[in-house]
Parts: C-alpha cells; structure tokens; sequence
C-alpha cells in the first residue's frame, strides 16, 4: 500500500503504516488520519459499483469502533450530559478520539493489508485517563465528583453482548 503526499503529489511506500510518515521528497508530515482517509478511498475505489457500499469516512469509522457493542450509549448513559443529545455526544466525542489518535494518546491499529474485502481496524485507549479527562473537558455541566450510575441490566451483561432490541407491537 502507497501513500501519497498532499502537498507534493508522490507516491512512497510507508515504513508503518498508521504511524505518522514524512515524505521522503518533501519531507511534509502525513498523519495518522490522512493515512486513514488514503486507505479508506483506496478500499473504497474498486467497490465504487457496488450499490450495498457506501464510501466510508475517517469519522464514521472512527465511530463504529468507539461505539460498537452499545458502548457509545452506555457512556452517553452514564455520564448523562444536561444539554446535550445523544447524536452531538457521538459526534463530539468522536472528534475528540480522532484527535486523541492523531496525538498519540489512542491507538489506531491498521489491518495488514488495508485493501481487503473486510479489513479489521482496532482502537486501544492506552491511557484511560487521558479519554476520561477528554471527555470531562467537553461536558463542564456534569457533576463529575457523583457516583456513575449504571442500569443494572448493563452492569449484568458481558461487554461483547449486545442488548437485544425491543419489537414494536
């Protein structure tokens, strides 16, 4: 897999993929995002016919991961910001994983082969805190010295579990 340079237009293979590259010609940085991105739109370019695909977005990436298994919910939840619905809670806290990403302080772990028909990206928050403290800067109106309250069936389930969703009658 090539990369290519924003800023003069060549191509070079990465050292590592997903760790930040200079290019070699200009020396210009390329981060851990507009790696992401080239991958994406790399993937996504042979598929383009397909009417099942859509072209998947750096963000909305971002989101499935952060937010798979109901985890975006059970934090929303938790932490229950005052002002804020739960779709500008997805959205800001998935602005801030993707700066987290691109800083270093989470993870983003590249497939080895980012051009498969399904590759397996991973995020790993390293430094719990550092999220937790992220998090505290984006919601001030939240009482942050409460206990966390958590629904008991959430607390029962295993984290892999997904909770099953109600039928409408």
């Amino acid at each position: 897999m090539d990369l290519r340079c924003q800023s003069c237009d060549k191509s070079f293979t990465p050292q590592v993929l997903g760790e930040p590259q200079e290019c070699p010609y200009c020396r210009m940085r390329i981060g851990r995002l507009a790696q992401l991105e080239q991958c994406l739109r790399q993937w996504y370019y042979p598929r383009r016919w397909r009417v099942d695909i859509q072209q998947p977005s750096v963000n909305f990436l971002i989101e499935k991961l952060w937010t798979a298994g109901g985890q975006g919910e059970r934090l929303y939840q938790a932490i229950s910001p005052r002002y804020t619905n739960y779709d500008i809670f997805r959205n800001m806290v998935t602005r801030q994983i993707a700066r987290g990403i691109e800083e270093g302080w989470v993870k983003l772990t590249f497939p080895e082969d980012p051009l498969v028909e399904d590759p397996v990206y991973k995020l790993d928050f390293g430094d719990p805190e550092r999220f937790a403290s992220e998090v505290e800067r984006l919601f001030p109106e939240v009482d942050w010295s409460a206990p966390v309250e958590v629904p008991v069936e959430s607390a029962e389930q295993a984290p892999e579990q997904v909770p099953a969703r109600k039928r409408k009658r």
